[in-house]
């Protein structure tokens, strides 16, 4: 019974370090996200907000320097700018009001193109 055993555990021995070093990682198993390339997400600390954080495509920061071509003004109260939610199309223009105090905005599903892009600005809404 004894010479018996030892071939045993001599298998059992090199099935189980086989299986060890056969293992994958689990970099090779877990399947990687990609991200859509032309999607940015950007943060911009503004004077007028606390922080912005800005995800869209074909979308940009700029002074806006007429009011009067604002698609949009975020309300004072408003955390969360969602362009889908807004019906927001390319070449809209976003503004945040110079006068106002805003906390920490997040603009999401902003959808421009290239040659429409959205655009968010701050403006002087006093002079009209």
């Amino acid at each position: 019974m004894r010479n018996y055993l030892l071939p045993v555990k001599s298998l059992f021995f090199a099935a189980f370090s086989l299986f060890i070093f056969a293992q994958c990682s689990e970099e090779e198993i877990v399947p990687t996200e990609s991200v859509a390339p032309t999607e940015e997400t950007t943060a911009v600390p503004v004077e007028a907000t606390g922080s912005m954080t800005i995800s869209g495509v074909y979308t940009s920061y700029e002074d806006v320097a007429d009011c009067t071509t604002c698609t949009f003004v975020v309300p004072a109260d408003m955390l969360v700018v969602d362009g889908k939610e807004l019906g927001l199309k390319p070449g809209a223009i976003i503004c945040l009001d110079k006068a106002v105090r805003y906390g920490d905005v997040e603009f999401v599903n902003l959808l421009g193109t290239e040659d429409k892009p959205i655009t968010i600005g701050s403006t002087d809404r006093t002079k009209i």
